[in-house]
């Protein structure tokens, strides 16, 4: 018998006493409790319930018993923690051996590195861990809870319950007493992982501190000699080869360590890329190759022919690109190493105005990193890196100094603003390069060093990115220009798109090596540090407190809201919907919407942005309610008459109305008022709510057409049927009249000097009827003058009562 048979039939045992006893007089209802014993009793689960319940517990137990047997991942997170407490205690051992004080400014910043990332694993593995752990704890919870409840049900109806259904509650608590101690193991051991992490942690911690306190100590002291001056560090010099070679290679060994370390990490990552990588390079050369047969005929390509027939450099220089944006917070020897493998792509793809201002001196770049690269190992023997340092600044120097020369003299043959750009910039890498030789004679050798590697990155890293936006620039542009075309003579602002988007890759190329620069510089951190204090300062009014970097980014924010609500609503009302069968209206409707929509979005942003709380934004529009409780009616009934407007569109830009006795196009619908241009070319701003409030009348609502009517007196001697054939003739015969409704002509009555017709008819364009009407006229007087029908005008019969007989002499004297 199962537990559920079981609980039905110690139920069924105990229901048939309990139905007799309600039957005696007393026993049908309990005594209710008194007042001052009503206190929160444990819960329980009523009898009636216990089969249910049971059941359903039972089936939670056997469910989460399986989940904890099934789960192994406590002995996989064991292992990546075991890993994750290796590398931590290869790298304490070996870098307790060496002095932090005494080691140079790119072996703290690989150690910096280095701790780092074993930092973002050990969180990323307590990440795992909890989510592992998680479940399971919420498993234990759950069931500690509901036994609570079985455990307080037996204790509470012990007295009441059947010997059966005891039993079946007892064997329910052994189970729930099995689903304990199955969780519990693999929970337990997870929580010990736990700790052994804590414990790991604070040793990467502590470290990480240590090397980030020696690296801000070294920023901090570079303007303070370090070393003595070089004659007495080439005399007092005592050579330890063994030493010397032993440094190297703990040197070394750390950063094949590192180098391991971040492999494994992102091994998927890596193998991804490489695939993408591998299907890149037959695309470049097939664009290389269809490349060279349109070059022939295409000249907007031929500043981009040396990049666009070069696929397979052009195809290592982003492959180069792309490892280093995974490598970012590698190893910087790897790091290194990638820029000098991407030295002969960079060199054969920098533009033409690179090779003519710098010439074949830009190839000692390679070099000087070669020679860079090697201090960088020699790190952790002071004199040779200072002297490997000192051999690459004085041959920079020179270097620069040729440059400089030679740039002057081309200067005096042509004048050109890039030229004295660039021979601002070399000018000043050679000053930089004179500090840094003279700073390492006299003993400030981490100043030499950091200005040394600072002013090879930075001028490396401007090739570097110089050719990456030649590559991405002459490529899209060619794999994309069937579309930029098509683009540009169907749409407005399609040539202002592509403007922006290429000047919004220049800028980030740009901004990147800003960034390489000043953190090569060392002066990135320090100006972080002052934009925060500067941002950080608060300005008070009463309860709010409003700092300069909130406005700073709510000013930017509601600038890059009303741009991009800007440009959107052109490319829609413009470029998009036009060219898309939409009803009447829509397009403008979308559009306004749209520009309105983005906005209010962007506001909203920039508010949260700037760091306004909801209970602070509540508060402004509740200063709005009374506002416009008070006087800005009108206001609020010109906004919701926009949205009427623009969702029922009983008018839209380009209508012919008439409002208020004022007629004019409809120029622009805005969310409060409307703006009309007369026939006489007078703007008129009528506010949304009077198109609604008021008569208006819209001549091009459902059509542009317009009936003309011109009326026509003609002599009494005239025939009327004669007048109306040759009305209706000439009515039918005139330009930009249409037949479809055709043109008529009605007698309308007998006038005091004329038979009075009228000639109607109708055109289907309503800015020519103006011109059609008067055309159309001028056939009708010709038509009638042709035909001999005379046109009365009005005529007065002078009776002359008296006149002076001077006057009656002289009209005698003059008259025939």
């Amino acid at each position: 018998m199962n537990c559920r048979q079981r609980f039905c039939f110690a139920l069924f045992a105990l229901l048939l006493p309990a139905a007799s006893m309600a039957q005696l007089p007393g026993l049908g209802k309990p005594e209710p409790a008194p007042a001052e014993e009503k206190a929160e009793a444990p819960a329980t689960i009523p009898i009636a319930n216990i089969p249910l319940k049971a059941e359903e517990d039972e089936r939670f137990i056997q469910e989460a018993m399986l989940r904890a047997q099934s789960s192994h991942k406590a002995e996989a997170m064991a292992r990546q923690l075991k890993e994750i407490q290796k590398s931590v205690n290869t790298l304490s051992q070996k870098s307790q051996t060496v002095k932090l004080e005494g080691v140079q400014i790119s072996r703290l910043e690989s150690l910096d590195r280095h701790w780092s990332f074993l930092d973002r694993e050990l969180a990323q593995w307590q990440g795992r861990l909890q989510s592992s752990a998680k479940p399971l704890s919420e498993d234990a919870a759950e069931l500690a809870a509901r036994k609570q409840v079985w455990i307080n049900t037996r204790t509470a109806a012990a007295e009441t319950l059947a010997p059966p259904l005891l039993r079946s509650l007892d064997d329910l608590l052994v189970e729930f007493e099995k689903a304990d101690r199955t969780i519990s193991q693999p929970l337990t051991k997870l929580l010990d992982l736990g700790r052994d992490a804590s414990i790991i942690q604070a040793s990467v911690s502590r470290n990480l501190a240590a090397v980030r306190k020696q690296i801000a100590a070294v920023d901090h002291d570079l303007a303070v000699l370090d070393s003595d001056n070089l004659y007495v560090a080439l005399t007092a010099s005592k050579t330890d080869q063994a030493g010397d070679l032993e440094s190297l290679k703990k040197g070394l060994s750390i950063e094949e360590d590192f180098r391991a370390e971040f492999d494994r990490s992102n091994e998927k990552p890596e193998r991804v890329f490489w695939i993408f990588a591998a299907l890149l390079l037959p695309l470049f050369l097939w664009l290389a190759y269809s490349a060279r047969t349109l070059l022939k005929g295409d000249s907007r390509l031929e500043q981009y022919r040396k990049t666009l027939t070069r696929p397979f450099s052009a195809w290592l220089l982003l492959t180069v690109m792309g490892l280093l944006i995974l490598q970012m917070s590698g190893p910087m020897i790897r790091i290194q190493l990638l820029m000098l493998l991407a030295w002969l792509p960079v060199m054969r793809l920098q533009p033409q105005h690179v090779h003519d201002g710098i010439g074949r001196w830009m190839y000692l770049t390679a070099v000087f990193y070669v020679i860079n690269l090697v201090a960088f190992l020699l790190s952790q023997n002071p004199l040779l890196f200072r002297l490997t340092v000192l051999f690459n600044g004085l041959l920079m120097l020179a270097t620069l100094a040729w440059l400089l020369y030679r740039s002057r003299t081309a200067l005096k043959a042509r004048t050109s603003r890039q030229l004295l750009v660039l021979r601002i910039i070399i000018g000043l890498s050679a000053v930089v390069m004179l500090v840094a030789v003279v700073s390492n004679i006299i003993g400030n050798v981490t100043l030499a060093g950091m200005l040394t590697d600072a002013t090879l990155d930075t001028a490396y890293m401007g090739l570097f990115l110089f050719a990456v936006g030649n590559v991405v620039r002459a490529f899209s542009r060619f794999l994309f220009r069937a579309t930029a075309e098509k683009l540009k003579s169907r749409t407005q602002h399609a040539g202002g798109l592509l403007d922006v988007m290429s000047g919004l890759f220049n800028f980030a190329l740009v901004a990147l090596w800003l960034y390489g620069a000043m953190s090569a510089f060392r002066i990135f951190r320090p100006m972080m540090a002052l934009v925060k204090s500067i941002a950080s300062f608060a300005i008070e009014f009463g309860n709010i407190s409003i700092t300069i970097g909130s406005i700073v980014l709510f000013g930017v924010s509601v600038y890059l809201s009303f741009w991009l609500a800007k440009t959107i609503r052109g490319v829609l009302s413009e470029d998009i919907l036009p060219n898309m069968e939409l009803p009447r209206g829509v397009a403008n409707s979308i559009s306004s919407l749209s520009y309105y929509a983005l906005l209010v979005s962007g506001l909203m942003v920039a508010l949260a942005a700037a760091g306004f709380h909801i209970s602070q934004l509540a508060l402004i529009l509740g200063a709005l309610s009374v506002g416009i409780g008070l006087g800005l009616q009108d206001v609020v009934k010109n906004f919701v008459s926009g949205l009427i407007l623009m969702v029922e569109r009983p008018v839209q830009p380009g209508d012919i109305v008439e409002v208020s006795n004022t007629t004019g196009r409809v120029r622009d619908i805005g969310m409060r008022a409307t703006t009309l241009t007369t026939f006489e070319g007078a703007d008129v701003i009528v506010p949304n709510g009077m198109l609604l409030s008021e008569k208006m009348i819209n001549w091009t609502l459902s059509s542009d057409n317009r009936r003309i009517e011109i009326a026509i007196g003609v002599s009494y001697e005239a025939d009327p049927k004669t007048v109306l054939a040759l009305l209706s003739e000439v009515a039918g015969k005139a330009a930009g009249v249409t037949h479809n409704p055709p043109p008529s002509v009605v007698f309308t009555g007998f006038g005091a000097n004329s038979l009075d017709f009228s000639v109607r008819a109708w055109t289907e364009n309503y800015d020519d009827a103006v011109f059609v009407r008067s055309a159309l006229a001028v056939d009708i007087h010709a038509a009638l003058t042709g035909a001999g029908i005379s046109i009365p005008f009005p005529q007065r019969d002078l009776h002359v009562r008296s006149i002076d007989p001077d006057i009656l002499s002289q009209l005698q004297r003059s008259s025939p």
